[in-house]
């Protein structure tokens, strides 16, 4: 039989258990609504990755062509200048021969060089050559590579660049191609800082373009051709079976030929 204090001690479970109940249905519900909230701004943000994902392909797309049209254009300015180009370089005296008469008579700025000989006389003594450019006595290593420098380019987008020194004996072509001293930068002849952009551009290009760089030496004399990095010690003869390989857009192999 239940007894008063039994009754009375039910009857607080009971609102103690209704009231918890709707505490918990007003959490549940503040809950749901939280989710709701959450689920309404995750909407939002993922429309606003979506546009902004969107944005981002047309503007690497523009990108990518303006890129293109860059290298396009890059490499029309070069062909206007001339599949073929000599330039002239004026070896200055040694210290022995501060005193001897020079027989460059005039440096141009558009590439005219007079050359004077002085054992003749009247209009035969002097003869005007003319190169795409003229470097004098005093040019230094870093003056000769900046004309050379865009062809490094036109090497990573596809094109065929061959650049080489030419001269008789003592003429300087060592001097002009791999430098004095190779161990400062300051002096470094065309070979090496053309190797340096190379790797340079390479590296900047690495997260759109793969590149693979081989490098060919060899030695030109008394028309023989050797190449100077064979390891049996054998000197193979020319022609080499060296290629140049592009094919966009994802690969590009370069095979450098260095000849001394």
């Amino acid at each position: 039989m239940l007894t008063k204090e039994g009754l009375h001690y039910a009857t607080e479970t009971i609102l103690n258990e209704m009231c918890n109940f709707h505490e918990l249905k007003a959490s549940f519900h503040l809950t749901k609504l939280e989710v709701q909230q959450a689920h309404l701004a995750w909407e939002q943000e993922l429309k606003k990755i979506a546009h902004y994902t969107k944005d981002l392909e047309v503007a690497s797309s523009s990108y990518h062509k303006v890129l293109e049209e860059n290298r396009q254009l890059y490499n029309q300015v070069q062909d206007l200048k001339g599949a073929i180009r000599v330039y002239c370089r004026v070896k200055p005296f040694l210290h022995e021969q501060s005193d001897e008469p020079s027989t460059v008579d005039y440096i141009g700025e558009n590439g005219n060089i007079m050359i004077v000989n002085r054992n003749k006389q009247g209009k035969d003594a002097r003869k005007m050559f003319t190169f795409n450019k003229v470097y004098g006595g005093n040019t230094t290593q870093e003056q000769i590579y900046v004309d050379t420098q865009p062809l490094i380019r036109s090497v990573l987008d596809g094109y065929n660049v061959c650049i080489f020194a030419y001269g008789q004996t003592g003429s300087g072509k060592t001097y002009t191609m791999s430098g004095p001293d190779i161990t400062t930068k300051e002096t470094w002849g065309v070979n090496y800082r053309a190797l340096r952009d190379l790797f340079q551009l390479t590296e900047t290009r690495k997260d759109f373009m793969k590149y693979e760089v081989g490098v060919q030496m060899i030695e030109i004399y008394n028309e023989q051709v050797r190449d100077l990095l064979v390891v049996d010690g054998s000197q193979r003869r020319y022609p080499y079976n060296f290629f140049f390989l592009f094919s966009p857009p994802v690969e590009l192999s370069i095979h450098l030929l260095i000849t001394e």
